[in-house]
């Protein structure tokens, strides 16, 4: 039998779909309250003020997202660059075309990335870093010749820029395409070539 939802399980729900629909900035603890069927004085008792809230949001959303798409999920046991190139930019994907929670990650970082606020460097250093940090290093422990730290970064940068491109097209997207997600076929398409051409890519810079 699940146990009943508490009021600050609602209002941490109800932030995450009003911060990922309109901002920080445009989103009120009015209308986060009223979504979650809380009292105002809720976001206060349970999280200080709207800032601690949007915290909260931004721990609770990371954690629904890096557990449900893991970037190292489903390696083989002697990963080639590929395999690690594949994961990361499927998971990354899964995470923004998600129509579950585990989408809510993605969507507040467009808005956040549109209008930044206090917030972000604590989302680079504590949420992006990281898996930056994965790839980098499974980059670099690939390669049959090693890359100067320059290059290597400039290669994190683009491959990472591949999929974040889906994520901050999505009004292009539906304009152009008449959609702005991707079915589950489209994203393993999708993974697939960003992860064959980086690869390409690396190959052709190691080449010099």
């Amino acid at each position: 039998m699940n146990s009943p939802v508490t009021t600050k399980e609602r209002v941490l729900s109800a932030a995450c779909e009003v911060f990922a629909d309109k901002g920080f900035r445009d989103a009120t603890v009015a209308e986060i309250c009223d979504a979650a069927e809380a009292n105002i004085a809720a976001v206060n008792y349970h999280f200080s003020n709207k800032e601690a809230l949007y915290d909260a949001v931004w721990n609770h959303a990371f954690q629904l997202a890096a557990e449900a798409y893991p970037i190292d999920a489903l390696l083989p046991d002697d990963p080639t660059l590929f395999d690690y190139l594949l994961r990361f930019s499927h998971a990354l994907l899964q995470r923004m075309f998600s129509e579950t929670e585990t989408g809510l990650f993605a969507k507040l970082l467009y808005r956040e990335m549109a209008s930044p606020t206090l917030a972000l460097d604590r989302i680079a250093r504590e949420m992006l870093e990281p898996q930056s940090r994965f790839l980098l290093q499974a980059i670099k422990t690939s390669l049959d010749e090693p890359m100067d730290e320059d290059t290597l970064k400039l290669c994190l940068h683009s491959i990472i820029g591949q999929c974040a491109f889906y994520n901050f097209s999505r009004p292009l997207r539906e304009r152009v395409l008449g959609s702005k997600t991707l079915s589950t076929e489209d994203i393993e398409l999708t993974a697939r070539h960003i992860a064959l051409f980086s690869l390409g890519g690396i190959k052709e810079i190691q080449k010099g």
